[in-house]
């Protein structure tokens, strides 16, 4: 594999049973070999990296396709270097970044805030509909929670945002035993 003038990629010799290459490969060969041309005017010495580490990555790629060794020509160098089936590897993943501990007070401050916000929200806004439209402030307020509950729920478990969610779920719980109360009284 390597570049000849014109910014093409040649692959070498094809041999019989070659499978052909997918569309997105011959994409990136083609997006690789017009980023050789242009570094190779007038790129430093970390663009050259690149292109290097690209250009072995996608020789690696065609390797696996193929199911035998290319031979990569450096762009840079001019070396000839063989590139196996499975040279590259996987993509190492890092360690999960480990738990820190839970920031209750933090949390709960956020939390409690989020549930005064929504609550005072809730109850002024169903108040002022109420006055407007007398009992239509029930299902609209109910609207409104069943709205917000999808988004409530799948927010549990990220860990900063748990918090106004909880406090969303409190304030809302709380906005309706106020109106609720407010009804009887």
């Amino acid at each position: 594999m390597e570049i000849v003038t014109g910014g093409r990629v040649v692959l070498g010799e094809r041999q019989p049973g070659d499978p052909a290459l997918p569309l997105e490969l011959q994409d990136a060969l083609r997006e690789w070999a017009a980023f050789a041309v242009s570094v190779m005017r007038s790129g430093g010495p970390p663009e050259l990296e690149l292109l290097q580490r690209r250009g072995r990555q996608l020789a690696s790629r065609v390797a696996d396709l193929l199911g035998r060794p290319v031979e990569f020509t450096n762009p840079i160098t001019g070396e000839v270097e063989s590139i196996h089936v499975g040279s590259t590897g996987p993509i190492p993943r890092l360690p999960p970044e480990p738990a820190g501990p839970t920031p209750w007070a933090t949390g709960l401050t956020v939390a409690a805030f989020f549930a005064v916000l929504v609550a005072f929200g809730d109850i002024v806004l169903s108040r002022a509909f109420a006055d407007a439209f007398g009992l239509l402030w029930v299902p609209a307020n109910l609207l409104v929670g069943l709205g917000l509950a999808p988004s409530l729920y799948l927010l549990r478990n990220t860990p900063f945002w748990r918090w106004p969610a909880i406090g969303g779920a409190t304030g809302l719980g709380v906005a309706w035993l106020v109106l609720l109360l407010g009804l009887l009284g």
